[in-house]
């Protein structure tokens, strides 16, 4: 027969056992959502990083005078002593 303090004492054990598997579980459930951050940072970081690649480039070929010139006759700007002339759209 178990004495009163034995069963006092299984209690003691399987609650104890009960709350570190609660904790376990808690510390892998916090490990996963970590995981899962850092890997959406990785991916953010990447993206900014191809992101601030292109900016570069873009700043390099902003240096060139002739790529300024191209970029502001895309918007319609002619020199001073130019004219701008638009080809008569084709007749149906």
């Amino acid at each position: 027969m178990d004495k009163p303090i034995y069963r006092f004492l299984h209690l003691v054990f399987a609650l104890g056992t009960l709350h570190m598997l609660v904790l376990v579980g808690l510390e892998v459930q916090r490990l996963v959502g970590l995981r899962r951050e850092v890997a959406l940072v990785s991916s953010r970081v990447a993206q900014l990083e191809l992101r601030n690649q292109r900016l570069s480039e873009e700043l390099q070929m902003a240096a060139d005078p002739a790529y300024r010139e191209g970029l502001v006759r895309q918007m319609g700007y002619v020199h001073k002593d130019e004219l701008l002339r638009r080809w008569p759209l084709p007749q149906r």
